[in-house]
């Protein structure tokens, strides 16, 4: 099936009833779209650019739209026709779209004009894009304005049949070592992923997801399938930036869940232990739960926001490759019982913990996390090599260090590329970062390896301190000693800002590439 069959089905059954609710905060600007319109919007795209720009199955057509009502009419009115769609990080400089299209290929390129500068500097690179269209105020005179296409008449239903093996997108993940690497998903394994994700939760048609992540990252749009598949509505926050944006959406919309990485949840924390925001001036009866994701949560958090909000929390583990979103899931229940841990393989997902000769290991051993499931990528787009590097087996090996305890529970430990050797012990960042998130006047953490003559590599600690804090590198020492093995605690601590990516994971390769001029890890 197309994936877009959804969207089809949804118009037929529940024309009148809101698909998506696009909220504007920063200019007070709010406009909606029904099912009927939903669908009829993305047949106008699919038409336009079938009939009019020749675009065919298979073809790979480049998008790059911040979060919106037209994100989502774009990309679905691409994958309706048959072609494969590109999504690309709004974050993209012209140096990583033109990266994007030497390996994509793409016959035809979508985007906000507020990315025009990016797109003419890298014009000349993208070689195979043969027209350009333009949504916006701004639109040179060789380019196509998508006013052009929300102007045609032809809303006759587009959708063609695909088979589950057919490419659905290229998804360049976010790339946290290295150069994003180009996933190829089907219909098929988003079908798979649309089932497995809407599985995790109890979902009902009116529910209302609240989409605040970014839409080109596989948390947001495939936790959001789900709620395509039974017909519930779609809130958009665009340019979020306020946590009571949250809150007000939450109210005003009825919004049921929305997925969250932990800056975001830190801002909403700090804001309400300040006393900037008061929860109780908000109706929130509608919220059922807070969903984590993309990156560990320190304990502590988990314990604040159980403490503070009034819906359930649940933390998701996955990755763009084996489809993302609630790949494992540890629930509201167990998340302070299994501290740390990402909880259990979801419907449709196989688990384990491979060692390097990818044998299984024993409860309480660490392994790298290997993953079967239809939800998994066809493959790394034209990489072969790398593709048979990371599936064996059928298996996709994440990189992800982990052990599992005795009830099954998986607890990951850190990435495999960004464990520190020193002296010949392994040590593992993320544990360092758990126990930094404690400190009393520390805002974020990062923890890397840096060069040393005699130890090969050292522990350092990019510290960001909460506004108007001094802190002494003495006291983040000491305070790691009193709670650390001493060949785990920080040598070196720089007071810094911690990078991370629209996502909230952490760079470590910008942190490396800063401190000592390596992206990778030292011993790499």
């Amino acid at each position: 099936m197309n994936l877009a069959d959804y969207l089809r089905t949804n118009a037929l059954k529940y024309p009148k009833k809101v698909s998506l609710v696009e909220r504007y905060p920063a200019k007070e600007k709010r406009r909606t779209l029904t099912w009927e319109e939903f669908n009829a919007e993305t047949n106008r795209i699919g038409n336009y650019l079938k009939k009019e720009l020749g675009i065919k199955k298979g073809d790979c057509v480049l998008h790059l739209f911040n979060n919106s009502i037209e994100w989502l009419t774009t990309y679905f009115g691409i994958i309706k026709i048959g072609a494969v769609v590109v999504p690309l990080n709004f974050r993209f400089i012209e140096s990583d779209i033109a990266y994007a299209a030497n390996i994509a290929e793409p016959t035809a390129f979508l985007f906000g004009s507020e990315f025009l500068d990016r797109v003419l500097k890298a014009r000349d690179r993208l070689e195979t894009v043969r027209v350009f269209i333009a949504m916006g105020d701004e639109c040179p005179d060789d380019m196509i304005p998508f006013s052009t296409i929300q102007d045609s008449t032809d809303v006759e239903e587009c959708v063609v049949h695909m088979e589950d093996e057919d490419d659905l997108a290229v998804m360049f993940t976010s790339g946290t070592t290295g150069n994003a690497k180009p996933v190829v998903h089907t219909h098929g394994s988003m079908n798979a992923t649309t089932i497995g994700n809407g599985l995790s939760l109890p979902l009902a048609m009116e529910d209302n997801f609240l989409v605040v992540l970014p839409l080109y990252h596989s948390g947001s749009l495939f936790m959001w399938f789900p709620y395509l598949a039974v017909g519930a509505t779609g809130t958009l926050i665009r340019e979020y930036r306020q946590p009571r944006w949250l809150l007000e959406a939450v109210q005003e919309e009825k919004a049921t869940a929305f997925l969250a990485v932990v800056p975001m949840c830190v801002d909403l924390l700090n804001q309400i232990e300040n006393r900037e925001i008061d929860l109780s001036e908000y109706n929130l009866s509608s919220w059922k739960y807070l969903i984590t994701g993309a990156q560990p949560v320190p304990p502590r958090i988990f314990s604040k926001l159980m403490f503070h909000l009034p819906c359930r929390i649940v933390h998701a583990y996955g990755t763009t490759e084996a489809g993302g979103g609630a790949t494992w899931t540890v629930y509201h229940d167990d998340i302070l019982k299994k501290p740390g841990s990402i909880g259990l393989p979801n419907f449709g997902v196989e688990g384990r913990i491979l060692d390097g000769e990818g044998k299984e290991v024993s409860p309480g051993e660490l392994g790298e996390i290997a993953i079967k499931t239809p939800r998994l990528m066809k493959g790394y787009y034209k990489n072969p090599e790398l593709t048979e590097q990371c599936i064996r087996g059928g298996f996709f090996y994440t990189g992800d260090l982990a052990r599992k305890d005795e009830d099954g529970y998986y607890y990951v430990v850190d990435r495999k590329k960004d464990m520190i050797t020193s002296g010949g012990e392994n040590i593992y960042p993320v544990e360092i970062e758990e126990v930094l998130h404690e400190h009393p006047d520390v805002d974020d953490v990062a923890v890397i390896g840096y060069p040393d003559k005699r130890f090969v590599e050292i522990v350092m600690a990019v510290v960001q301190l909460k506004e108007g804090r001094t802190v002494r590198e003495e006291s983040i020492i000491a305070f790691c000693k009193s709670r650390l093995a001493m060949y785990k605690v920080p040598r070196k601590v720089v007071f810094d800002r911690v990078v991370r990516n629209p996502t909230g994971k952490l760079l470590k390769t910008v942190l490396r590439q800063k401190y000592f001029g390596a992206k990778e890890a030292f011993r790499l």
